[in-house]
């Protein structure tokens, strides 16, 4: 393995990592209550976002775990209330292959998820897939879809596709696309991934890419990576599971804080070789440290979304117990010391550099005043 310069954030990150790993095996899929954990950590304990080490049980995935499980074999049987019983039981579809499970993974990626971060639990919102039901094959959920009156897309914290434009009488693309275009897609790719050995996932995502391409249209990445990883997680058997993933803007952004860019290394060479080190020091596997990655740049950026179910909290006083101070985005204690804001109690999350724009303040002016506190 190259030798990597870790930096501050490394450390951080590994933190972070084990806690949420904590998190994930004793609340998450525990019983123990969120408060309860062992970590003097608000968001830790009191935001219901960063507690997986595991994409598949994190909440974008909820909806897809409640259909492919039955009540006996859900990993949340446990601790199941009867409302999430009856729509486990109501989504049951063992007699579907695996055309129509990839037809249902893209949905859910390309419509947004369900995801909406103000809400706990998340990954229901909007969302389609609760109106199949009496589907049993790919034209009874495009007939579901195309007749749906309502919202089914969702952008409340994940992106949805930037579909074509509409064809063919239809007034939406995202309609178009998921009616007309994607049954042949997911068709095709059923092909690809039961003829021969196991495909690592760059491998998968090219092959998506140029399907996009071959037609004009605009390739989903972001919703791609996402739909890959859902085949990995229900069916192992078409994925080498411990192949190098693709990193969303989050995952680079946080991988780029860890370690000292090697002179000449190219961008996506130093993120893979980033990751390697984490698989050795963590154990987890490559897309789902992704994840990990994801959620840790949001926990040290202090991410909470401020209405619905976590609009009791108070932003002022509410912090992960990361030990960077001098971290520039996000929100940050350092910016209410400083008075660069009054309070972070409000309608959004001050994402990025937001609140140093407004007080017209370089990251390096930033950083000098905190530092100079410390």
């Amino acid at each position: 393995m190259i030798a990597l310069n870790t930096t501050k954030y490394y450390e951080e990150f590994l933190r972070y990592a084990e806690m949420s790993k904590w998190q994930h095996h004793n609340c998450n899929l525990g019983v123990i209550p969120y408060d309860q954990t062992p970590y003097d950590d608000d968001l830790i304990k009191q935001v219901h976002l960063y507690d997986v080490c595991e994409r598949k049980y994190a909440g974008f995935s909820r909806l897809l775990l409640d259909m492919w499980y039955n009540e006996e074999s859900h990993p949340y049987s446990h601790k199941m209330n009867d409302e999430r019983k009856q729509l486990v039981n109501k989504l049951d579809f063992e007699f579907w292959t695996l055309e129509e499970w990839l037809y249902v993974f893209m949905v859910h990626r390309l419509t947004g998820s369900g995801i909406n971060y103000a809400k706990n639990p998340s990954g229901y919102h909007n969302s389609i897939l609760l109106h199949f039901s009496e589907c049993d094959n790919i034209q009874d959920m495009c007939d579901v879809i195309e007749n749906h009156e309502g919202p089914m897309f969702t952008s409340s914290g994940y992106q949805i596709a930037p579909f074509p434009k509409p064809q063919d009488g239809f007034s939406k693309g995202g309609v178009w696309f998921l009616c007309k275009v994607l049954p042949n897609l997911v068709v095709r790719l059923a092909d690809f991934l039961t003829k021969g050995d196991k495909r690592d996932f760059r491998t998968i995502k090219t092959w998506l890419e140029k399907y996009n391409q071959d037609l004009g249209f605009r390739v989903f990445r972001f919703q791609y990576g996402a739909f890959i990883a859902d085949i990995a997680d229900f069916f192992p058997e078409y994925v080498k599971l411990d192949s190098h993933f693709f990193y969303g803007k989050n995952a680079t952004e946080c991988l780029e804080y860890l370690a000292v860019k090697p002179k000449g290394m190219n961008k996506l060479k130093f993120l893979d070789t980033v990751m390697d080190k984490i698989v050795e020091d963590t154990g987890a596997l490559p897309y789902n440290a992704e994840d990990i990655a994801c959620d840790a740049i949001r926990w040290i950026e202090n991410y909470i979304n401020p209405k619905l179910d976590y609009s009791h909290l108070c932003l002022d006083t509410t912090w992960s117990s990361h030990t960077i101070e001098d971290h520039p985005f996000g929100r940050q204690k350092g910016m209410l010391e400083l008075g660069l804001v009054d309070t972070f109690n409000g309608s959004s999350h001050p994402s990025d550099d937001k609140v140093l724009k407004d007080n017209f303040m370089s990251i390096e002016e930033y950083q000098n005043a905190i530092n100079s506190r410390i």
